[in-house]
């Protein structure tokens, strides 16, 4: 057979197998893999979308949970699973676009080894401070740490979290200088903002929401472009005297990469409906997480956006770290 002709009709069984596929998809259940230990936001927001994504494929979405290494484990552990739709990951803004600049023996690539699905959801965070802190405003802030140069402790989740680099840009935005201290958790680094020993944290708003509603944190401003419809007086960064100031967290599903893309494209149909629901979007509000619902080849282009971002604030702020 002629060398092109073969080239042609290899193309066309693979397209007819992998659209036969996706015709009979799922046919078993699914393993839904979130890389973080069970009880958290993202855990939580995994197991809502997997119950009701279940019903709509009519197989059960198995939720799995494999933490360890600030999520690489798990990233991993999918990007060497079979391309055919059962093992999904649940990625977030960290593992797959801060990840990369972070660590230089990352063992997976985001843009090569993962099919994007869907962007989940996008949650922002805030700018918080001790209630004893002499400041109002994040320009208040800003003066602040302008007359005590690296006298002001700021805090986050880790180091290398989206909620650090979020500070670090801040600092660079506005030519001050702050120290990271770097804590385990978000528990521990609230903990030790309400009582004072470190005076400010960039936090994603869920976790930090509870307290300041009891007063016990007071918040200067959130992190993305718009105001949150949970504190709708509370201005942005952008508004604050930073134009363009927009930084948030995400969550998001990815498969293997080549997975096949009628598979890929009915998931991605499948879980929009799910979160389009108003049902759904209110579970996520509870979240603290606007719905995005996106497609393929949106979530493709933000990613490859999101990454030069990330890594651009992490080379200018010096920052690298070990697995």
């Amino acid at each position: 057979m002629n060398p092109v002709l073969k080239v042609i009709v290899a193309g066309c069984l693979g397209g007819a197998f992998a659209a036969a596929m996706a015709q009979g998809y799922p046919n078993k259940p699914v393993r839904w893999v979130v890389p973080f230990p069970p009880g958290g936001s993202a855990d939580i927001m995994g197991r809502m979308i997997g119950q009701d994504l279940a019903k709509t494929l009519g197989q059960q979405v198995v939720i799995e949970n494999r933490a360890g290494a600030s999520a690489i484990v798990g990233s991993e552990y999918v990007a060497k699973s079979p391309a055919d739709g059962y093992t999904l990951l649940q990625a977030n803004v960290s593992q797959m676009t801060i990840h990369p600049s972070l660590y230089p023996k990352l063992p997976y690539d985001p843009l090569k080894d993962f099919a994007p699905v869907t962007v989940l959801g996008v949650v922002t965070s805030v700018v918080v401070t001790t209630p004893a802190l002499p400041v109002k405003s994040i320009q208040d802030l800003v003066a602040l740490a302008r007359k005590r140069p690296g006298l002001l402790n700021f805090t986050s989740s880790g180091a290398g979290a989206s909620t650090h680099l979020t500070g670090e840009l801040l600092k660079q935005r506005a030519g001050i200088a702050m120290t990271h201290i770097s804590y385990k958790g978000s528990g521990p680094a609230l903990t030790d903002v309400m009582a004072g020993f470190v005076e400010v944290m960039f936090e994603i708003l869920p976790s930090a929401l509870p307290f300041i509603n009891a007063g016990k944190l007071k918040v200067l401003a959130v992190t993305g472009k718009d105001r949150s419809p949970v504190l709708k007086t509370v201005p942005t960064l952008a508004e604050s005297g930073f134009p363009g100031f927009d930084m948030v967290s995400w969550q998001a599903l990815v498969a293997p990469a080549n997975t096949p893309k009628p598979v890929i494209d009915k998931l991605n149909a499948e879980v929009a409906r799910v979160l389009r629901t108003p049902e759904m979007k209110e579970k996520m509000i509870g979240l603290g997480t606007e719905v995005v619902a996106n497609t393929p080849e949106q979530f493709a282009q933000y990613l490859r956006e999101e990454m030069a971002k990330w890594s651009k604030i992490v080379k200018d702020a010096g920052i690298k770290l070990e697995i």
